[in-house]
This record gives C-alpha cells, sequence and structure tokens, in this order.
C-alpha cells in the first residue's frame, strides 16, 4: 500500500496551488501513487471536516485506486470512507483506533526513534512514518533533524513498511530514495502553483532512484 511518492495534501498549503481538488485527483490518479494523507492542522473542526470531505469525494471520484489516509481523526475515516488513519505519538492510542477501524483499514504511526518503532511493531501498524529527516517549516513542534543515514539504519532494523517525513524536497528525494525506505512524504515541495510538474518529477525522480539502488 505505501509505496514511493505519498503526498500529504495539507489544507494550509493546498491553498497555493490555485487549483480545485477534482483537477489534482485527476492528475494524481495518472501517476504511481498508491496513497495520499489529508491533513488540517490548526483548522478549526468545521473547516476542517469540509476540506477533508472535499477531497475524500474528489479522490473517490476521479482516483478510485488511491487510498486515502486521514491525518488524527479516527473518528472521521468512517465518516470519510476513507481508507485508514495516521496518527502521532501524542494523539489517539493505536488500540483506540483499531477499535474503529475495520479490518481492511490502516494505521500509519509518526516515530522518532527506534524504541517508538519497537513499540509500532509490537501493537501492530501497517507502516511508520520517521522523521524530521531533514529540517521542516510545515510543523511548529519541531523536533531534531534525524538524517539519511539515521533513516537508513532504522529501514534496516524493521519489518514495517518506512515513510520519511521532513523537509524532503525534490533535490534531496534521491538520497532519501536511495535508504531503501519505502516511501517519502511531501508537502511544501509539491504544492505550490506548478504543482503538476513538481509531482511527475517527484515521481520520475523515485522511480530513477530506486533502479539506481537495486542494481
Amino acid at each position: 500500500m505505501i509505496a514511493g511518492i505519498y503526498p500529504i495534501l495539507d489544507a494550509a498549503w493546498m491553498a497555493r496551488t490555485a487549483a480545485v481538488p477534482e483537477a489534482i485527483a485527476r492528475h494524481l490518479a495518472c501517476l504511481p501513487i498508491g496513497c495520499v494523507q489529508l491533513r488540517a492542522k490548526g483548522e478549526d473542526e468545521g473547516s476542517a471536516l469540509a476540506f477533508m470531505a472535499s477531497w475524500s469525494a474528489a479522490l473517490r471520484t476521479h482516483a478510485p485506486h488511491i487510498r486515502v489516509v486521514v491525518n488524527d481523526r479516527v473518528d472521521w475515516v468512517v465518516r470519510l470512507g476513507a481508507d485508514g488513519v495516521h496518527v502521532g505519538q501524542e494523539d489517539a492510542a493505536v488500540a483506540v483506533c483499531r477499535a474503529q477501524l475495520t479490518p481492511g483499514q490502516c494505521i500509519g504511526l509518526s516515530t522518532h526513534t527506534l524504541d517508538e518503532i519497537r513499540l509500532a511493531e509490537q501493537v501492530g501498524v501497517e507502516y511508520v512514518g520517521f522523521g524530521p529527516i531533514f529540517a521542516t517549516g510545515t510543523k511548529s513542534d519541531v523536533r531534531a533533524e534525524q538524517g539519511v543515514a539515521q533513516l537508513a539504519a532504522i529501514v534496516s532494523q524493521t519489518r514495517l513498511p518506512v515513510v520519511a517525513i521532513g523537509g524532503i524536497t525534490l533535490e534531496r528525494l534521491p538520497v532519501v530514495a536511495q535508504t531503501g525506505v519505502a516511501a517519502a512524504a511531501m508537502i511544501s515541495a509539491l504544492w505550490q502553483p506548478d504543482w503538476m510538474g513538481r509531482l511527475e518529477q517527484a515521481c520520475r525522480i523515485w522511480q530513477e532512484s530506486s533502479i539506481k539502488r537495486n542494481h
């Protein structure tokens, strides 16, 4: 499920694209992207739900094969017809999330240390996010940079798919892909007025870097 470029559709950043959800959903459907995350941090509850509902509807209509993960709000997964939830260390416990989801729905968990990943293996999540790999300006609760060497070490020490996140630009994407990580979550590097070209370039870089790694 989690592989390659993992776009995070963040409410604040999506506004910068000047594109409607339907246009972006149609373009995503043409690319090798299997999963996206809907995120609306800092929005009031009504605005956040409206954002996620509009994007979920667009994706279901124009990119039905792409799995949709909701950030934080496990109680909205069923309401939106989403495929899973992504939570942080301070959000709802994995066991609480699992109790509200069906067997086919997934849970992703943000991690920052190997100890947190070991706990994630025990509680049974489908993937872990790990980071921040580089400095990032898209979150206020910023932690220390992990770097690509630490990312590669983490990938080699867990059976779970690892999604790298934090400050991953198009220029940095090749070194991230070469660590063997399952996917790279991207936000600000994608959602600019020229988002279409950025998405295509990110997918192309990932594919080329993966081929090099496997040879």
